[in-house]
């Protein structure tokens, strides 16, 4: 951005396997909570959420199979059809890594608007693929999920990296 100063790179360590296994724990026990009424279809997708950063943040660790594993536990979580949650996972994390160079070259405000249009297209294959399976589709206010889920992107980075801080070992000088 043109007239504000850049933080300092610092160089960060990578993420623990426990870390992500919790934080995607995490965002499943949050899918089955009781939401019932507008909740419900404003609920904001954590898993997803969580597997673009993931994806973004360490490539290494999530691949496409769990992606797609990711999604098989959203359909078992949401009671939907198997496969669609699934089918829209994998695509978020193609979407991820393709655009993940040019997500990871912005601030956090700006890298939610780029995750915007991935959460948008992952709803728009969930939505045509209820189409095509004659299901009825949800309210107006199911295309909101999107942008509250992107929100939640620009304090996500934060919470994430200040956990992994606090888990590192005391150095020893």
């Amino acid at each position: 951005m043109i007239g504000t100063a850049q933080e300092p790179q610092i160089l960060k360590r990578p993420a623990t396997v426990r870390l992500v296994t919790l934080s995607f724990l995490l965002a499943f026990l949050f899918m089955l909570l009781p939401w019932s009424g507008p909740w419900l279809l404003l609920r904001p997708d954590l898993m997803a959420l969580l597997l673009v950063y993931w994806t973004v943040r360490e490539p290494m660790l999530i691949g496409g199979w769990i992606a797609f594993s990711l999604g098989i536990f959203a359909d078992v979580a949401d009671s939907s059809t198997l496969g669609i949650h699934a089918l829209g996972y994998s695509i978020i994390y193609f979407l991820a890594v393709y655009y993940r160079t040019r997500i990871l070259s912005f601030y956090a405000a700006n890298q939610a608007l780029h995750i915007l249009p991935i959460l948008f297209v992952s709803q728009l294959v969930t939505a045509l693929t209820a189409l095509i399976l004659k299901f009825p589709l949800p309210g107006w206010m199911w295309w909101f999920q999107a942008p509250f889920t992107a929100l939640l992107w620009i304090a996500l980075p934060a919470l994430l990296e200040h956990q992994q801080v606090r888990d590192e070992p005391p150095r020893v000088s």
